[in-house]
C-alpha cells in the first residue's frame, strides 16, 4: 500500500471568509462542486500543485471562547508551503494588508514568513535561501 496524496482538512467558522481570504491573499481558487459550498459548508481550494479542504463547524478547533484566533498559541498544527517565489508572496500578501510577520532568512537556511487566516490557522510559507 502507498499513500498517494495528502490534503488538509481545515476547521473554519465562516466558509465564505475563509475562501475569500485563501483567494484574495494567496492566490487560491475553490475545485470543489460550488453546491458543496452553499448545501455543506466545505470546499476544496487549489493553487499550484497545494489543495486544502475547507470545512465550516460551529466552533474552531483547540481555542477557547475568550481566545483570539489572530494570536492564540493553541492551535497545535502550522501549515509550511513550498512558494516558487517567497518574496514575491510576501510583498503580495504585505500590500493586500494581510499583516505577515516579517519575510526573513531563518538559521536553517530557508527565506520565510507566516501569517494567520481568519481563524487562526498557522500558514508559513518558505523557500530556500540560496534559491
Amino acid at each position: 500500500m502507498t499513500l498517494k496524496n495528502l490534503i488538509p482538512m481545515l476547521n473554519v467558522s465562516d466558509i465564505e471568509a475563509s475562501v475569500e481570504f485563501y483567494r484574495e491573499a494567496l492566490g487560491f481558487e475553490v475545485v470543489s462542486d460550488p453546491k458543496a459550498l452553499k448545501q455543506w459548508r466545505w470546499a476544496t481550494i487549489r493553487c499550484g500543485g497545494t489543495e486544502l479542504m475547507l470545512s465550516q463547524t460551529e466552533s474552531g478547533p483547540g481555542l477557547s471562547e475568550c481566545d483570539d484566533p489572530q494570536t492564540s498559541t493553541a492551535w497545535p498544527s502550522i501549515f509550511y508551503f513550498y512558494p516558487d517565489d517567497v518574496a514575491r508572496l510576501y510583498t503580495e500578501a504585505n500590500d493586500r494588508g494581510f499583516q505577515p510577520t516579517p519575510l526573513q532568512v531563518t538559521i536553517y537556511g530557508m527565506r520565510e514568513f507566516s501569517l494567520r487566516d481568519p481563524d487562526g490557522h498557522m500558514l508559513s510559507f518558505g523557500q530556500d535561501a540560496n534559491e
